[in-house]
């Protein structure tokens, strides 16, 4: 697929597909099959569509990471566990557990079979490269130039996955973390110390860097880490695949916006909607600030937008560091007023879609049911389609199951992140993930509740 097409992502023919609202304003009222989508999440109706194993297994994964000691301690045991056993018997316990319920391998064939059982419950696969940081001692440039390589594969695996293709990339998979720490802190200078989006994608385009502040080394770097970044942000738009650029620490995310602006420039030129797309993490203080001076940048040049709204995974280690350096924390102080952020977000970015030459996504990334109603309320005041329009709903692979399959049942776009690779590398990218989700993994009594019940009912069908 060319560079001026806008597969899956563009507004279907003049419908607007909207929601009914139920009572209280709930989308999909009474007259729709299976009731409101409020009714459909809160009672887990959906979850009828899961298999007997899938239930189980979710069941017991679900319950393990709601044990701190078991989630701060799983990377560790993880590698122990890899030590002692033999190879098959391990890549076998961890397809019963932690990797079954939340990755895939990394073969044309397992993900294909992923994709499959996700589009017949309506949902979509957006796969997830699961590499960042700086790799093993001493491997340097060629452990990103290696990452290269596989984040070229996860385009070819996202693009033969079906229709809509998307996925997920880190850039400290591409670019030194330290790196970006570093030029995180050159930006905050006046002026930005010479770094903007629009030189990053001159250096794209081949122009030599020479960024002052850095070291000739650091140059380098930084130059071979653009180019790596823009052959695979060209490999998705020559495959169909939409890029969703993850944020992480707030001390980097300066320096990732930057270059996810930039691939924007060169990138997200063509076409009704972006390809390339940057995460807001409506936890941060700066959350809304940053969305709206962002969106009005590449309105300004003439780029399309795309945002990633989260509520945000790092809560812990944005305090810890805050605390250790006698700074406030960069963070909302509590879940009420991150949802409050959440819905500002999003009340400021979805009446801009309607607007002629709106060139604007919104994937809404969360887990949380009152933000995913609050949503679907606006897309039906707004008269915004459900699919095959300018937003979609994400989730995590093997969690917020019943969020996923009742907005799937209601023809709203839901993509499911699916982490790809062997479980040598998935298996510790999930590990510290759940790390940094231990609040929401531990918060997940109510689904675990909801995946009990619908046990319970095929188990005593007679009730």
């Amino acid at each position: 697929m060319g560079p001026g097409a806008s597969r899956g992502f563009s507004m279907g023919p003049g419908g607007s597909g909207g929601v009914s609202m139920g009572p209280g304003g709930s989308p999909g009222g009474e007259g729709s099959p299976g009731g409101s989508l409020a009714v459909r999440i809160g009672e887990g109706r959906a979850l009828r569509a899961l298999g007997g194993w899938e239930l189980v297994r979710a069941l017991l994964v679900l319950r393990l990471c709601a044990h701190p000691w078991l989630v701060d301690n799983a990377e560790t045991l993880l590698r122990g566990s890899r030590r002692v056993l033999p190879l098959p018997l391990w890549r076998g316990l961890l397809a019963l557990s932690l990797f079954g319920q939340f990755a895939v391998g990394r073969g044309q064939r397992a993900v294909r079979g992923v994709a499959e059982r996700l589009r017949g419950r309506g949902l979509r696969p957006m796969l997830a490269l699961p590499l960042e940081g700086e790799g093993p001692e001493g491997e340097g440039e060629s452990w990103f130039e290696a990452n290269r390589g596989a984040a070229l594969q996860c385009v070819g695996l996202a693009a033969g996955a079906g229709p809509e293709p998307a996925m997920q990339l880190k850039v400290t998979a591409l670019l030194s973390h330290r790196l970006c720490e570093k030029l995180s802190q050159r930006l905050a200078e006046p002026g930005g110390a010479g770094l903007s989006p629009d030189k990053m994608a001159a250096v794209m385009g081949g122009q030599i860097p020479n960024f002052p502040g850095l070291s000739p080394p650091e140059n380098r770097h930084l130059g071979g880490a653009l180019r790596r970044l823009d052959d695979v942000i060209k490999a998705a738009v020559a495959g169909g695949v939409r890029v969703l650029v993850d944020a992480e620490l707030s001390h980097l995310n300066p320096a990732l916006t930057c270059v996810t602006l930039g691939l924007m420039w060169r990138h997200n030129r063509q076409g009704a909607l972006p390809w390339v797309w940057n995460t807001y993490q409506a936890y941060l203080q700066d959350a809304e600030g940053r969305l709206r001076a962002d969106s009005a940048l590449c309105a300004e040049v003439g780029v399309a937008f795309g945002a990633k709204l989260v509520r945000g995974a790092y809560l812990e280690h944005e305090r810890a560091r805050a605390a250790a350096g006698g700074r406030q924390p960069p963070t909302w102080g509590s879940p009420e007023l991150t949802s409050a952020s959440f819905r500002r977000c999003l009340d400021w970015l979805l009446p801009l879609l309607p607007l002629p030459r709106s060139r604007l996504g919104v994937v809404v990334a969360t887990h949380n049911e009152a933000s995913v109603l609050h949503t679907a309320r606006r897309m039906e005041e707004l008269s915004l389609p459900r699919s095959g329009g300018p937003v979609c709903f994400a989730q995590l692979l093997g969690m917020g199951d019943h969020i996923s399959l009742a907005l799937g049942e209601l023809g709203f776009q839901v993509y499911k992140s699916v982490p790809v690779g062997p479980p040598e590398v998935t298996v510790p990218y999930l590990a510290r993930r759940a790390a940094e989700n231990r609040g929401a993994l531990g918060g997940a009594r109510r689904e675990r509740e909801l995946l009990g019940a619908e046990l319970r009912r095929r188990l005593r069908p007679w009730q």
